[in-house]
């Protein structure tokens, strides 16, 4: 639901002449994109959950369900604790909480559906307030800010679903589209504002789920009709086309799951050629940097063992399918900068694209994950909807996490939404600690920032414990040679690490090789020490960051 903001003329520039984007051949082998690193950088906390991010500029606007802010490193109820009710911003260079803080309010109503905690506030027995803020984009220009979600009021005014502030100075605009149910998604373009939900209406028009509105929010004729909940929107206006993705099984009474384009005039279906596998999944996000490829995320409610729920590549001229990665665990958003595709989720089993098995790492959900946004290969094997043969992208040597959120979590998803300018990605979510599986580990709750290399503050997050003592044997009983052996670690960001052999009484490493590695993947290393007989030894491993960990040491 996103375009880039530095991308936007790169996409104009790239469409002129063409309408149609030839799908590209899997990539020549090459150096892959480098990903920011891994280490969390300071960021506000909230007390609840952060649904919502979008960076404009130097400042990263978050909305959600909370109710206060609160410094990096700061406790709960602390003194630095303030109310932020459902929306906020930050520096996106210090992670300082800014003064802008509109209140979002819903109003109290009753139902007996204990569905409702998902998203909504219980205030008493079968008593509910909903007001969740789901989705923030920024127009074309950077100087509106769209918001959509379940509150009816900001600021004590009506704006039912969907409103708009100017980026200057943070005011509420007249902008009042009313729509009477929840609006998931928001896209813009200089003069059309779409969005999607689960609305029955807009200002007293029947709309199904999808509505468009000018600029000053006034009601369009654009009526594409979807059965079921919309999740995304991505207006692409070079294209005339608007990508949706949602939970819906039609769209103009035509078959459509989860997946499909219309007509940005007349709402009109157009070609798109990709489908889900399973028949059950909901697309979550579409985003795009500008290159005429749109990426999507999912999850699935109910498909069986074949399904999509990971992220794949699409034409947004056609729908055509670059490529699908098979891996399992629910995808809620995606976020792409200068060749690297970085999404929330609790990824695993990723066996099409070699990566994040069942088993093998010390956790088994990643739920932060960075790939190349083009198909680096293909897969070796059949697995999950990928067939052998199929181009699959690479998954990238960036492992940083978080933790599933608290235990009364309805979802407990750990990560819900991200953002990135090339410079800095943004993450938001449930999550109350991150990396908290690494030597990172802290306690942050749904918000974190991590940096690219040479970023002021970046933090770097190499190679992990446990790191363990070498294991001692010899090549044969009493007076064989000493045999050192040891198993490589991982690292949150980098792929390769070079590993030392160091003996007690020499300065200098008496071996080093540089080995490749991943959490699930850790190989066992040998070097024999011949012409010695015994000694201490231990292992120094340094990555390209300069990054040192050194193992305990074993004597033989």
């Amino acid at each position: 639901m996103r375009v880039t903001r530095w991308a936007v003329t790169v996409l104009t520039a790239s469409l002129a002449c063409a309408m149609v984007v030839t799908v590209p051949s899997v990539a020549e082998p090459d150096q892959p994109p480098e990903p920011v690193t891994a280490g969390a950088m300071p960021a506000p906390q909230t007390d609840g959950t952060v649904f919502a991010i979008t960076i404009v500029g130097d400042t990263v606007y978050a909305g959600g369900r909370f109710d206060t802010a609160r410094p990096y490193g700061e406790e709960p109820g602390g003194p630095g604790e303030v109310e932020r009710h459902n929306l906020l911003a930050f520096d996106l260079h210090t992670g300082q909480l800014l003064d802008w803080s509109p209140e979002v309010d819903g109003t109290e109503f009753s139902s007996s559906n204990d569905e409702l905690a998902a998203w909504c506030t219980g205030t008493g027995e079968d008593r509910w307030v909903c007001d969740s803020v789901f989705d923030i984009e920024a127009g074309p220009s950077g100087e509106t800010l769209y918001v959509g979600g379940d509150f009816d009021r900001i600021d004590g005014q009506w704006r039912s679903r969907v409103a708009a502030f100017d980026t200057a100075g943070g005011n509420l605009q007249p902008f009042d589209p009313a729509a009477d149910g929840r609006v998931r998604s928001v896209s813009a373009t200089a003069d059309t504002v779409y969005f999607g939900g689960d609305f029955g209406a807009v200002g007293g028009h029947e709309r199904a789920r999808l509505a468009a509105v000018d600029t000053g929010g006034e009601l369009l004729e654009w009526s594409p009709r979807a059965d079921r909940e919309v999740w995304s929107v991505l207006a692409v206006p070079e294209l005339n086309r608007v990508v949706l993705g949602g939970r819906f099984g039609t769209v103009n009474g035509a078959d459509r799951q989860g997946m499909t384009a219309v007509d940005a005039t007349e709402g009109s279906l157009v070609p798109w050629e990709a489908e889900v596998p399973g028949g059950g999944e909901a697309v979550t996000d579409i985003v795009t940097d500008g290159s005429g490829t749109a990426w999507l995320s999912a999850f699935d409610f109910g498909s069986g063992s074949v399904r999509f729920e990971g992220r794949m590549a699409a034409d947004i001229a056609t729908g055509k399918a670059h490529w699908w990665d098979g891996c399992y665990g629910d995808s809620f958003g995606a976020a792409v900068a200068d060749g690297v595709l970085y999404s929330v989720s609790h990824a695993h089993d990723c066996a099409a694209s070699g990566a994040v098995p069942e088993e093998g790492a010390d956790f088994r959900y990643f739920r932060l994950l960075a790939q190349t946004a083009d198909a680096r290969g293909t897969a070796e094997h059949d697995h999950n909807h990928v067939e052998e043969g199929d181009p699959v992208p690479e998954v990238l040597p960036w492992f940083p996490n978080t933790d599933s959120g608290p235990s009364d979590s309805y979802f407990q998803q750990g990560t819900w939404a991200i953002d990135t300018d090339g410079r800095y990605v943004v993450v938001g979510g449930e999550f109350t600690g991150v990396n908290t599986h690494s030597r990172d580990s802290r306690p942050q709750q749904s918000l974190t920032r991590f940096g690219a290399r040479g970023v002021d503050g970046a933090v770097d997050n190499g190679p992990q414990f446990p790191f363990r003592a070498p294991r001692l044997s010899r090549t044969f009983p009493i007076l064989g040679s000493p045999v050192i052996r040891w198993d490589a670690t991982w690292n949150a960001q980098n792929g390769e690490m070079t590993y030392q052999v160091m003996r007690e009484g020499t300065d200098e490493p008496i071996h080093e090789v540089t080995v490749e590695s991943r959490p699930w993947d850790r190989p066992e290393q040998r070097f024999v020490d011949r012409g010695a007989r015994s000694g201490t030894y231990w292992i120094r491993v340094v990555d390209d960051d300069g990054q040192v960990l050194r193992s305990p040491s074993s004597t033989l």
